[in-house]
């Protein structure tokens, strides 16, 4: 029997949920919503540079400064939670809550209701000088700080090659074999670092992957203090700049990795010369943002400090995060990306997605599914929507950690493990 040959190189999307990364610690929804449906105001601190978190063991030392701001997300909360039970929380519907109000969409006379009692208590015998719009931004950086906060693993900006990467050893041999005669499109709705950290660290995948991010060429740079030979007479405290990858756009490798929902690390800074603003990566211990520039006057360059918006560059909100998709100029061009990879698509795999998210799915039906394509998709439970009833697929139950090398192979088309083992064997 011969084997049906393809003359163009297979192409492999992949759409990958929460799910993909609880089996490594990182919260999923569930604990993400208990943690946030209720904040204590003495559990936060707000630096005066704006940047927020919740306090770790570390003491805040300045507990009057910003503490009007740290008991508005105390008391914003326990007000939006008096509207419904604390335990149907959910911060992406609170996310689209407040930003309906910030948009003039809704909830414009309960929020105001609100602000004005929450003034008049904290400033019963002044004028408040901060207007309600400004509380609802001041609260927006915060929370979206607080929630980076919860899914941010310090060991994820770790400089570290591995060879084997348990529990998702699998799932990498996997991809490893696929890229020996296919192109594979990862798409992320996660916010968190995991899959640029396996691309980027794993010895079977590094040389393969991008993300449209390059360090080459950059000129932004971020600023860096250390301490070494802590608790010693020979201690020493440096400051360093550290070159950060800026978005190009470029997604030029077998293994490419679109964050359709922004990450904890992107950053947005606002270069004076610049007509849009720019996205840069973000690294371990950095504050400052600056930017290598030619000044012409002076025949020298010269680093210029950089203003940038300090929470991370992440969509969040079930209808908040969809107007991005079209209105913001790299969203749109992200969904494009998306939209044209599923276009060009000969298989496609889910893993860790519950198919909740609406636009996601008219993504997938109208670009993949209604032209007649295979789908599987992977997750320990059984997601219920429409889709899958319109569109049966295979489905295994079972954790991305859990599911062998030899499930991997069954699930995906015949002609696309033959078309690879032969690559391999060339």
């Amino acid at each position: 029997m011969k084997t049906k040959t393809h003359s163009k190189k297979p192409i492999i999307s992949i759409l990958i949920g929460s799910g993909f990364s609880i089996p490594a610690g990182i919260p999923g929804v569930k604990e993400i919503n208990k943690r946030l449906s209720k904040i204590d105001e003495s559990e936060i601190i707000i630096h005066s540079q704006m940047s927020a978190g919740f306090l770790n063991g570390q003491t805040d030392n300045n507990r009057l400064h910003r503490n009007d701001e740290r008991l508005f997300v105390q008391e914003f909360i326990k007000f939006y939670n008096s509207l419904q039970s604390v335990e149907s929380f959910h911060y992406e519907t609170f996310y689209d809550f407040y930003w309906d109000y910030r948009r003039g969409i809704a909830n414009k006379d309960l929020i105001d209701r609100f602000i004005i009692k929450f003034n008049n208590d904290q400033f019963p015998t002044q004028e408040p000088t901060i207007s309600a719009s400004q509380r609802i931004d001041d609260f927006n950086r915060t929370f979206n700080q607080l929630i980076a906060q919860l899914i941010q693993k310090s060991w994820l900006y770790e400089d570290i090659s591995y060879l084997d990467f348990p529990p998702y050893d699998y799932f990498i041999r996997f991809l490893r074999h696929l890229l020996f005669g296919c192109d594979i499109k990862v798409h992320s709705l996660n916010h968190d670092l995991l899959f640029e950290y396996i691309g980027t660290k794993h010895a079977d995948l590094w040389e393969f992957f991008s993300d449209g991010f390059e360090l080459a060429g950059s000129p932004f740079y971020g600023h860096a203090e250390c301490v070494f030979n802590p608790n010693t007479e020979h201690k020493v405290k440096k400051g360093y700049f550290v070159k950060l990858p800026r978005y190009t756009g470029k997604y030029n490798t077998p293994l490419c990795l679109y964050k359709l929902h922004g990450n904890i690390a992107t950053h947005i800074v606002y270069p004076d010369h610049e007509n849009s603003p720019i996205r840069i990566k973000r690294t371990y211990g950095i504050g400052q943002y600056y930017q290598e520039l030619y000044n012409s006057s002076k025949g020298e360059y010269e680093l210029k400090h950089l203003w940038d918006m300090v929470q991370p560059d992440f969509l969040t909100g079930t209808t908040e995060k969809t107007r991005h998709y079209s209105n913001d100029p790299f969203y749109k061009e992200m969904f494009n990306c998306f939209e044209t990879n599923l276009q060009m698509s000969d298989f496609l795999i889910v893993i860790g997605y519950g198919f909740q998210d609406t636009g996601i799915n008219n993504f997938i039906e109208d670009n993949y599914l209604s032209k007649g394509k295979a789908m599987a998709y992977i997750d320990p439970n059984k997601p219920e929507n429409e889709i899958l009833i319109k569109y049966p697929s295979t489905h295994i139950q079972k954790s991305i950690t859990e599911v062998s090398i030899q499930e991997y192979n069954n699930l995906t088309p015949n002609w696309i493990i033959e078309q690879c083992d032969e690559a391999k064997n060339k």
